[in-house]
């Protein structure tokens, strides 16, 4: 079987700090399929490559290549919000991934695609495959994340273009249940997708190295992994700590990441008196990110819906603490409530609410080691390990193939 995965969020090179769930599924299919992953350039990317088994293919799509806006950085949507040269480029974007997309197939002898979100890779996919219901160019899986349903319901004629997607995919995959929820009511109708959360890879989580000596960090601390960006709630971590640092004055707070945010987050550190307590780590590899999620008292989750109506399909850093066998304190946002069962197997609080992530925090904090928390955390992460995403990924892989073949 010949797979190719379509993303516009993957790494430039495999430890850049960028999110690199897509590139883990990719790799997790080897053992499944031949995979190559087409995704946007970006300058000082290698067109052509391949990371460990998976072929990586960019391509252009704004000449000349160093002014291309849209993807990397911040993400498509913080990119269009922060720089007018970005606004110009999605239907450039489209337009040269549907050639690539079209070039690869034919290349590839009709290999099945997994597009990653609606738009803009879900939409190249579907032009790209053609309008025969008969002899379509290829066999299309949909997977859904979260942020291209939120664009899309904002968007005028979103729900027609989300229809148009669908309608030119044999099986969709959402990564949790709001997502679902929220491309049901788009289409008007049930989507019929299939619950998938993206996974985490229990090698490497598992089995951590020390944390990096720079920046020095608290003897004791909480960490916080992701983007700084508003969805992401860490201002409300931050004001939850003062009240947590009552109960256990010599706590820290980690913040492994990067964005656009950073500057203000900084200041609210410096209004709260909390800085001597927060470190910021700066973006890290995945190994390193292990070793801190291993070093913390627990890892916190604190995702919000925020003022533009966005949050996130379910964050990869859940499954990646649960992984490592880590305490997880979360919102109850998202496709979190998919993976955290409160009190079972993690804590989960009100979103935008400080004093109430503050006293999970404290309960988590009060459990007794060994914790039978974090022993139901790693049976959770045993069914998200990369291996069984990828597993019953191909299953519906060889569904959609045999249909197609029929």
């Amino acid at each position: 079987m010949r797979v190719l995965i379509s993303a516009s969020t993957f790494p430039i090179r495999p430890d850049d700090g960028l999110p690199r769930f897509v590139l883990d599924l990719a790799l997790a299919l080897t053992r499944h399929a031949s995979v190559t992953a087409l995704a946007p350039h970006a300058p000082g990317a290698a067109l052509h490559e391949r990371m460990d088994g998976v072929e990586v293919i960019r391509f252009r799509y704004f000449w000349p290549s160093r002014l291309e806006r849209l993807a990397y950085g911040h993400g498509i949507r913080e990119n269009l919000r922060a720089s007018a040269l970005a606004r110009i480029q999605p239907p450039l974007l489209i337009a040269s991934q549907v050639r690539a997309t079209r070039a690869l197939v034919a290349r590839l002898g009709a290999p099945l695609v997994n597009s990653h979100w609606l738009v803009p890779q879900g939409l190249s996919s579907a032009l790209a495959r053609g309008p025969s219901r008969t002899r379509p160019r290829f066999r299309h899986v949909l997977s859904v994340h979260a942020g291209d349903v939120q664009m899309l319901e904002r968007w005028p004629g979103g729900a027609r273009i989300a229809r148009f997607v669908v309608s030119r995919s044999d099986a969709v995959l959402a990564v949790g249940s709001h997502v679902r929820d929220g491309l049901d009511r788009l289409l008007g109708r049930s989507s019929g997708a299939r619950l998938e959360p993206m996974g985490a890879s229990l090698s490497l989580w598992q089995s951590p190295g020390a944390p990096p000596a720079d920046p020095p960090l608290p003897r004791e601390y909480l960490s916080f992994v992701g983007r700084f960006s508003e969805k992401k709630g860490v201002s409300y971590l931050l004001r939850a700590l003062p009240r947590v640092r009552e109960h256990h004055p010599d706590l820290g707070l980690v913040l492994v990441g990067y964005g656009a945010l950073e500057g203000a987050l900084r200041d609210e550190v410096h209004a709260l008196g909390l800085g001597g307590a927060v470190v910021f780590a700066g973006r890290r590899s995945h190994a390193e990110i292990a070793a801190y999620l291993h070093g913390a008292r627990l890892a916190v989750v604190p995702s919000i819906v925020d003022r533009h109506g966005e949050t996130e399909g379910m964050p990869t850093v859940v499954a990646e603490a649960l992984a490592a066998g880590q305490k997880v304190v979360a919102s109850a946002v998202d496709g979190i409530p998919d993976l955290i069962r409160h009190g079972e197997n993690g804590w989960l609080c009100r979103q935008k609410d400080p004093e109430d992530l503050a006293a999970r925090i404290l309960d988590a904090l009060r459990e007794a080691e060994p914790s039978r928390v974090r022993l139901r955390a790693l049976e959770t992460a045993r069914r998200y390990d990369w291996a069984q995403v990828a597993d019953r990924y191909a299953e519906v892989f060889r569904a959609v193939a045999q249909a197609g073949a029929g």
